[in-house]
């Protein structure tokens, strides 16, 4: 509409200027005319050049204008692809048929494709979600001057996709439509959601773990209680138990033979490694539903690490399916790494979970022939942050295991091999107790990245 009035105003001023000029030249010509020459026979024979002449003039002075009026154009013009082009978000014309008219550099940057290419595709090329058929039909039975949000997933030239919001404007030019769009790419938004609602799923199961904790306690404790003096009367000689055989004509010793004949000393054994177990998961709850006062302490973040993993390299196992030392590991660590105020304690429960993790992942996968399980540890430091990352070769996962990895309960494993807590918690301590960050990225079938950030140690107190 606005461009319609421009063009008629333009056309008024050309015809404007015309009509002024032809009438001045008509009144003033002759008049001239007939002051300079008496002789009708001439001034009729001049006539015909006059009209020539005004002709020729009109013309140039029309073409004058025109070319004024377009070189206006263009400037304009080109100040709007330059201001179209600088905008960050891809911007997109098309018609009611969902064909692709126009588009800024950010559009084709964002998509991988050039001008060219991007200018032969349809809006469902590029739009996963988008249905040319519905598409015509709301196009065409909206209002005019009609704007409108939403948001989808657009798909770049190689197949992958990332979220957008588009936010368009329906409008009629020369008798038919049109829609300008703008998509904004939000996957810092959604992931920033993402973490949000993984932080409030945290709080929120604070209050029933402690709870669920401690019920378990209770009864776990007793448990325990019980079976130690339970081994305590059978296999201890104190005073007591030898009274109690005695009067009963019973041998200690003929005693613990028929019952370790008959498991019971294994019964007893399982009992209490078991609710060891069960002990560390009620105290891990425990620490991720409440933030206890730990004393914080300065320490070297590759110092830890190596700890952790001499830890695991002598002591752990994996309950002999896996030997951590047959594991390669590359240490790429930067120089002069800042040291970090931290929980140390809880740092390396965060780098065993991890470790833990990606031995077990690394043991299901069948490495092709020079091929082996492999870690690859790095840490460097930027902007007053160290950055930890845990990389391995094994099996990856899958993008929908990726967005449940730190939520509490939830694992991949087999029934009775995992309890669904370590990533939470690991999560819990780096997020909550630490003010940092922790993420995870992974291929299927090529690996998994985990990435721990932690504030670098200030000059301020560690406290």
């Amino acid at each position: 509409m606005a461009g319609e009035t421009k063009l008629f105003l333009i056309a008024i001023k050309i015809a404007s200027i015309y009509a002024a000029f032809g009438c001045l030249w008509i009144l003033l010509s002759d008049k001239f005319l007939l002051l300079l020459v008496q002789d009708t026979d001439t001034v009729n024979s001049l006539q015909t050049y006059k009209g020539w002449f005004y002709v020729l003039v009109t013309a140039l002075l029309v073409y004058g204008l025109i070319k004024k009026l377009l070189r206006s154009e263009q400037q304009s013009h080109k100040r709007y692809q330059r201001l179209l082009n600088n905008i960050a978000d891809p911007i997109y014309l098309a018609d009611s048929q969902g064909n692709i008219l126009d588009v800024n550099n950010s559009a084709c940057e964002k998509l991988g494709y050039t001008r060219e290419e991007i200018l032969g595709l349809k809006l469902n090329d590029i739009d996963a979600d988008a249905n040319l058929h519905e598409w015509s039909d709301f196009i065409n039975t909206i209002k005019d001057d009609h704007s409108f949000s939403l948001e989808s997933y657009h798909k770049r030239k190689d197949g992958s996709l990332f979220p957008i919001e588009i936010s368009a404007y329906i409008f009629d030019e020369e008798n038919n439509r049109y829609c300008l769009g703008v998509a904004r790419d939000i996957t810092i938004r959604k992931k920033t959601q993402d973490l949000l609602i993984q932080n409030e799923k945290m709080s929120s199961l604070g209050e029933l773990a402690a709870g669920i904790a401690h019920e378990i306690n209770n009864p776990l404790s007793a448990i325990m209680g019980a079976s130690q003096n339970i081994y305590n009367r059978i296999y201890d000689d104190t005073g007591k138990n030898i009274a109690t055989a005695e009067e009963n004509s019973i041998s200690l010793n003929d005693m613990r033979n028929y019952l370790n004949k008959r498991g019971v000393n294994r019964m007893l054994n399982f009992i209490s490694v078991s609710g060891l177990k069960a002990s560390k998961i009620v105290h891990n709850v425990l620490s991720f539903s409440r933030k206890t006062v730990r004393k914080l302490c300065i320490c070297e973040i590759s110092e830890l690490l190596n700890e952790t993993i001499e830890l695991i390299s002598n002591d752990y196992n994996l309950n002999n399916e896996f030997d951590f030392r047959q594991i390669k590991i590359t240490r790429e660590f930067e120089e002069n790494i800042p040291q970090v105020c931290c929980l140390a304690n809880d740092i390396q429960q965060v780098f065993m979970n991890v470790l833990k993790n990606a031995t077990e992942a690394m043991a299901e996968k069948i490495y092709a022939k020079g091929t082996a399980p492999e870690l690859i540890l790095r840490i460097s430091s930027k902007e007053s942050k160290v950055t930890l990352e845990i990389e391995d070769n094994g099996p990856g996962m899958t993008e929908e295991i990726q967005n449940k990895i730190f939520e509490p309960f939830y694992t991949s494993k087999e029934v009775g091999k995992g309890t669904g807590l370590g990533l939470s918690i690991s999560y819990f301590i780096i997020t909550d107790l630490h003010h940092g960050q922790m993420s995870v990225t992974s291929v299927p079938e090529v690996g998994t990245l985990f990435t721990i950030t932690l504030p670098s140690k200030t000059e301020e107190r560690c406290s």
